[in-house]
């Protein structure tokens, strides 16, 4: 299935949806900063404690990761994981989301 198909599935306007786009943004920013560094998948890993193949699961978004396999993966990048505020209009869907 098309990621844009399974999207449509499950809604626009849910908290399965933001959390699905959220990964996917921390997703590809994990790439960026690999390639950006000229690191391979297997040197990230390496430095991660994880194996290349944990990596390449990652990248490819082929399941949903384990915060601590981002949180490591992102360690061995030099990147922190933060969380911010988001903006009203979000704020209004998450509670809807949980009525």
């Amino acid at each position: 299935m098309k990621f844009d198909d399974f999207m449509k599935e499950i809604g626009e306007d849910t908290i399965e949806t933001e959390t699905i786009r959220q990964l996917a943004h921390m997703v590809s920013d994990i790439v960026k900063r690999r390639k950006m560094l000229g690191l391979t998948q297997d040197e990230v890993a390496k430095k991660a404690g994880l194996t290349q193949a944990q990596v390449a699961r990652l990248e490819n978004s082929s399941q949903i990761p384990r915060v601590d396999t981002l949180i490591k993966v992102a360690i061995a990048l030099g990147l922190n994981i933060k969380f911010n505020e988001v903006d009203e209009e979000a704020a209004t869907l998450s509670r809807l989301a949980h009525v």
